[in-house]
């Protein structure tokens, strides 16, 4: 987990006179709606936003994984103390000199008996050590860490239909992205670890929580901020913080990558379904792409939206239409980048 939070100082973040060509392609001098945020924020690290808006349901299934495994961690490690906590006692208080369950009668047992009794503590001592070395700080970081953690982050949540998620840079930050000769989209940085980490199939199919990897962690106590801005009003909605990149620049201040807007995002739905259209038009099949658009209207809300249910309802009346044709509905979604996202909000 993070430990910019500790690491925060509003005083490095004021930058100093520059003019806006010294900001890399593609990035902007950040915008004043994302100050209250940006205050917030670690200089030396990299920072991605945005809004996860996978179903609450699928969200609490996800997370249940790690609080079982966790949890269960937890109680293994405790019946191992509970376990080990008298033989450690028993060895201590023969080193002292005193004769315990632990004490081994030199006189009366072999040396290769001795050597086996040494061999087997020898690697007790290893398995303890690795275990609660490399193992132990999984649930200790999953539930006590602070000042914020995974059970702390969804306790206070909950499980919202849309989340911020804010990951922030693991092993590298933005020395690495903005020193050098090449900085920006130019720098190998910005082409091996932020591109694959915006990659819209993983975004869409991945909670926030499953984002975690060897280069971006989650900021949990920065997730709850974000939240806590936004019921304040001093962020006026979520859509204002999706889809940042977010990095600090000496002599310009913060400066940001906005990777999709939401004119971005309604083009590209409107190739997709021109290209779906094509594509049954080729097979002969142009009547499924009107029944597949009259299913949508069908089942939407009011407000132009769907529930969760309305979306599996939608996705199973489909799946059954286009079986009755002989056409595999999600080999040719698949054919023109996935049509998920496309029946979710209105036109």
């Amino acid at each position: 987990m993070s430990k910019a939070a500790a690491k925060r100082s509003k005083s490095s973040t004021t930058p100093k006179p520059s003019t806006i060509s010294q900001i890399p392609t593609p990035f902007t001098k950040a915008p004043t709606i994302l100050t209250p945020l940006l205050d917030r924020l670690d200089p030396a690290q990299v920072y991605i936003t945005h809004i996860d808006r996978l179903p609450p349901d699928h969200k609490k299934q996800i997370f249940l994984i790690p609080v079982l495994l966790n949890g269960s961690i937890a109680l293994l490690l405790l019946w191992r103390l509970y376990t080990a906590i008298p033989i450690y006692w028993a060895i201590v208080q023969t080193l002292l000199g005193y004769t315990s369950s632990a004490t081994v009668d030199v006189v009366n047992t072999t040396r290769r008996e001795q050597i086996w009794v040494l061999l087997r503590r020898v690697g007790m001592f290893l398995f303890d050590f690795l275990l609660f070395r490399f193992v132990g700080p999984w649930p200790l970081t999953f539930f006590g860490e602070r000042p914020a953690n995974p059970v702390v982050w969804r306790w206070r949540l909950g499980f919202l239909p849309e989340e911020v998620v804010v990951r922030v840079s693991r092993g590298w930050g933005a020395e690495e992205l903005m020193k050098g000769v090449k900085q920006g989209e130019e720098n190998a940085f910005f082409k091996t670890r932020i591109l694959p980490a915006i990659d819209g199939v993983v975004l869409r199919r991945k909670t926030g929580y499953l984002l975690m990897d060897k280069s971006w962690d989650l900021d949990f106590e920065l997730m709850l901020d974000a939240h806590a801005l936004l019921k304040q009003e001093d962020i006026k909605a979520a859509r204002d913080l999706d889809k940042f990149v977010l990095v600090f620049m000496d002599g310009v201040g913060w400066i940001v990558w906005q990777w999709e807007t939401d004119i971005d995002v309604v083009q590209d739905r409107r190739k997709k379904v021109i290209m779906f259209k094509e594509l049954l038009t080729k097979l002969g099949k142009e009547s499924l792409f009107f029944k597949w658009m009259e299913i949508v209207e069908e089942e939407r809300d009011t407000d132009g939206g769907f529930t969760t249910a309305g979306q599996q309802k939608v996705a199973e009346r489909v799946q059954r239409e286009f079986e009755k044709e002989g056409v595999d509905f999600e080999d040719l979604a698949k054919g023109v980048g996935g049509l998920e996202e496309l029946p979710v909000e209105g036109k």
